[in-house]
């Protein structure tokens, strides 16, 4: 997946700078007041929050240039208050309500973290769903904009939704090879997708957020931990020494905005936000998400790291093992009224393998 793909698509995240991309976008910049003398008003006040770190690849690389970009284009008439997961506002589990309740007006959280909220979403965090953060989060976004999830989102003004790049098996010092060596492995996993897949190979999942994992290493309680290279997770390359290279599955994430809130802001605004959202926004996840991954992938490649990448007969035996669990999860989203899980699922399989 990396290699010469990953310079490529780094040289696109370069060129997808968020100057040049907002540059470009059709509408304009708001325009100042023109009535000589005339008092300003003043600016409208929006918080903007997310569970990852003041110095987090979110807050540096994404929240707060896109707050920024927002003031500006709107020539001060909009401030950004950006809350990070060092604040009372930044706990992972509440991203989705807080926004909901108003006490946010916008919030990138984790669909993982929401419990049964936008369960749908949930389809695209099946095993070998997700090639790549790029064609994944296309995915996503077009289950959305043409209907197939939107009902979810009904409570939200949704500014986009993305995936990671694949989340692979990463161990202490386990080799894992085969899917049977997942067996008694106590696995960190981020969401009750991922934890029925491991649960139905032998391994013990353990549903944790990203801020629970490093005291459930230092305590011993995890052998691993299932995630994608772009990972929170402080000392990373430190505690995982053995890295298997399986698509095993995906997180869905999202931006959401208060709806009343978006409703209420002038013309000029609501517009200029969609301008910067959308297809827009998510475009820029596979570039982004590769840069993300980078210095991790990096780092496994150091003394006493291995990077195991099974053959492709291996693989087919991973994804017919998976292949009940994926089967059994559809039937799930189906008797709760998702009636056309099955075709959506089968048609994110197909899409995964296009070019």
């Amino acid at each position: 997946m990396y290699g010469n793909t990953l310079i490529a698509r780094l040289s696109i995240a370069t060129v997808l700078a968020w100057s040049s991309l907002t540059a470009s976008a059709q509408t304009p910049a708001v325009s100042s007041p023109q009535t000589p003398g005339a008092a300003s008003s003043a600016p409208i006040a929006l918080k903007m929050s997310h569970f990852l770190g003041p110095k987090s690849f979110f807050q540096v690389d994404l929240v707060e240039p896109w707050a920024r970009e927002l003031e500006r284009r709107s020539n001060g008439k909009v401030v950004v208050e950006v809350l990070n997961g060092s604040s009372p506002l930044g706990n992972v589990r509440n991203q989705g309500t807080q926004v909901k309740d108003g006490t946010v007006d916008i919030a990138l959280g984790l669909r993982g973290a929401e419990g049964d909220r936008f369960m749908r979403s949930s389809i695209v965090e099946l095993p070998f769903v997700v090639a790549d953060a790029r064609r994944g989060s296309q995915a996503l976004w077009g289950l959305y904009k043409n209907g197939t999830i939107a009902d979810e989102y009904r409570d939200f003004k949704v500014l986009a939704l993305f995936v990671q790049n694949p989340g692979l098996v990463h161990t202490k010092q386990t080799r894992v090879v085969e899917l049977d060596d997942l067996k008694g492995l106590r696995l960190r996993v981020p969401n009750a997708t991922v934890a029925t897949a491991l649960e139905s190979v032998g391994a013990v999942p353990k549903l944790l957020q990203p801020d629970e994992i490093m005291p459930a290493l230092r305590a011993n309680q995890l052998d691993g931990i299932v995630t994608n290279w772009g990972t929170p997770i402080p000392g990373f390359n430190d505690e995982m020494k053995q890295h298997t290279a399986v698509p095993f599955y995906a997180s869905a994430f999202f931006i959401v905005m208060n709806k009343a809130r978006f409703d209420a802001l002038p013309t000029e605004i609501r517009e200029l936000i969609d301008s910067m959202s959308g297809d827009m926004l998510v475009a820029q996840f596979g570039p982004l998400w590769d840069k993300w991954d980078k210095p991790f992938f990096d780092g496994a490649h150091g003394p006493g790291q291995e990077i195991v990448r099974p053959d492709a007969a291996t693989l087919q035996r991973w994804k017919s093992g998976l292949q009940p669990v994926s089967d059994a999860y559809v039937k799930k989203l189906q008797s709760q009224g998702f009636t056309d899980a099955r075709a959506v699922y089968d048609g994110l399989i197909a899409a995964s393998t296009a070019p």
